[in-house]
């Protein structure tokens, strides 16, 4: 009977413990701070800017650019992430080379691409979250052994998506560790044909590594805010 009285009561304290548990502890939610995770809460403009090459490869050729951007705008729990630009070039170029013995273009279809996501989703060792952009669709005009030809391919994912795993600059784990900022990163992301020649390919694969960052200044253009993700 003692035995029993004292589970009884281990049990109402653990009870008792729980209750007084913020409901935030349950639930989980994304955070983006200035700095690191005591930073205030950011919500602005964002880019990515290409450290590395970015590929998009099909059975026909793999074409492999040195220069991108891509700017958005994205609320401080990850919500509304809107792409305005996508730009993507060589240095020297501006065109792109490819593994057919040509060149090839790359310029985005349909911006801005609304309703994407910044999700704070660990996974340990690896990523701090998922950077999801909707309604990704781009057009490739590309030169080789195969004449001329123009494909447009769209995200794979819900909502025409593409999806990124997200590092902060804590993260030893992160793909560039020379490069101190929060990070982004597909590896053989597929995209799907959308339109175009008869010669395209049905799917594409897209590889690229990007470093992350806001605005210490609203709307100023200079892109020098570090930024980090939590729960």
């Amino acid at each position: 009977m003692k035995r029993f009285r004292n589970l009884v009561l281990a049990v109402t304290a653990v009870v008792l413990a729980l209750a007084f548990v913020p409901t935030s502890a349950w639930a989980a939610t994304t955070q983006i701070h200035r700095n690191d995770q005591f930073g205030a809460l950011y919500s602005g403009k964002v880019r990515a800017t290409l450290i590395g090459n970015v590929s998009i490869t099909t059975t026909l050729a793999t074409a492999t650019c040195n220069v991108g951007v891509i700017d958005g705008t994205v609320q401080s729990n990850g919500t509304a992430l809107n792409i305005s630009a996508y730009n993507f070039s060589n240095s020297p170029g501006p065109q792109c080379p490819n593994s057919a013995g040509g060149q090839s273009s790359v310029s985005a279809v349909g911006l801005p691409w609304n309703g994407g996501n910044i999700t704070y989703a660990p996974v340990v060792p690896g990523r701090d979250g998922v950077i999801t952009i909707n309604n990704v669709k781009v057009t490739s005009v590309s030169t080789g052994w195969f004449g001329s030809i123009s494909c447009t391919y769209k995200g794979s994912g819900a909502g025409n998506s593409l999806a990124l795993d997200a590092f902060n600059s804590t993260n030893t784990g992160r793909p560039v560790l020379g490069v101190v900022q929060a990070q982004a990163r597909a590896v053989n992301y597929t995209l799907n044909k959308d339109s175009g020649s008869l010669l395209c390919p049905s799917t594409a694969t897209y590889s690229a590594t990007f470093q992350l960052l806001g605005e210490t200044v609203a709307n100023s253009g200079v892109y020098d805010q570090k930024l980090h993700l939590t729960a």
